[in-house]
């Protein structure tokens, strides 16, 4: 597990001033809020929370180095930042903690991780491992509807714009969802999409280069499982799941600190 940068203001209290966040106040914008959405934890009139895009923008500034690790993460003044309540930024920091963007510090403090590639790369390891195993023993279990369902998904994304993210991740969650399931083992599938929402935050938004790819290997996948070949469906999984990998890595690489291939 990656060190935590030191804090300069490891002693100051949540709700006081740090330098590191009013720096970052003039770099984001206020979410755009309809007049219709509440203030706390309403939808944006798009279908997602408040609190997701807090998430959304306090990630993509860590990711980019805006948030530097060490930095503390002021609830009060997130939410100014914002231009919304403390309850969806309160939301946002809860799910960052959670996935090991952000630690508490002193006990209470919230402060950004150093970004987490190693835990990443030893999630994707274990994905690999266990969906892998998993894609072998769905091949043939796999109901021809749910495929050609699946099948239509995929192609369809590849003839249109720019997808959104949120239903790249929906058609890609329920093929891997499907082959858990099919896998017949309880254990492996809750396993599954535990490790699954430790690397969710990488979709389509923040990888967008992955949707031609990405496509293509689904199907591929989705071709073994159709012909109930095991080996074939394990191939196709494993090389799914490595350029995943690859493009995280990629990704994460300059601000890690982490030599590719490491």
């Amino acid at each position: 597990m990656m060190q935590l940068a030191r804090s300069q203001a490891a002693g100051a209290d949540q709700d006081g001033p740090v330098a590191p966040v009013s720096t970052a106040r003039r770099i984001i914008a206020p979410i755009e809020t309809p007049a219709a959405t509440t203030a706390d934890s309403g939808e944006d009139g798009l279908g997602k929370s408040l609190g997701d895009r807090a998430y959304d923008q306090l990630l993509d500034r860590m990711l980019e180095g805006v948030f530097a690790a060490g930095t503390l993460l002021q609830e009060r003044a997130l939410a100014e930042m914002l231009g919304i309540s403390r309850t969806p930024v309160r939301e946002a920091l809860a799910k960052l903690e959670s996935e090991g963007f952000v630690t508490r510090h002193a006990g209470r403090l919230l402060v950004v991780r150093e970004v987490p590639l190693q835990e990443l790369m030893e999630i994707l390891h274990v994905r690999a491992i266990l969906e892998t195993e998993a894609a072998g023993i769905a091949a043939g279990r796999v109901g021809a509807d749910e495929l050609r369902a699946l099948r239509r998904l995929f192609e369809a994304q590849l003839q249109g714009p720019l997808p959104d993210g949120g239903d790249f991740w929906a058609a890609d969650d329920r093929l891997h969802g499907v082959i858990v399931d099919a896998a017949g083992n309880a254990v492996l599938a809750v396993t599954v999409r535990t490790l699954r929402r430790r690397t969710r935050m990488f979709n389509l938004k923040r990888l967008p280069e992955r949707l031609v790819p990405g496509c293509h290997e689904h199907l591929a996948i989705v071709d073994a499982l159709e012909r109930g070949d095991g080996e074939a469906a394990r191939t196709a999984m494993a090389t799914h799941l490595d350029n995943t990998r690859r493009s995280i890595l990629a990704k994460l690489e300059p601000l890690s600190g982490v030599r590719p291939g490491a």
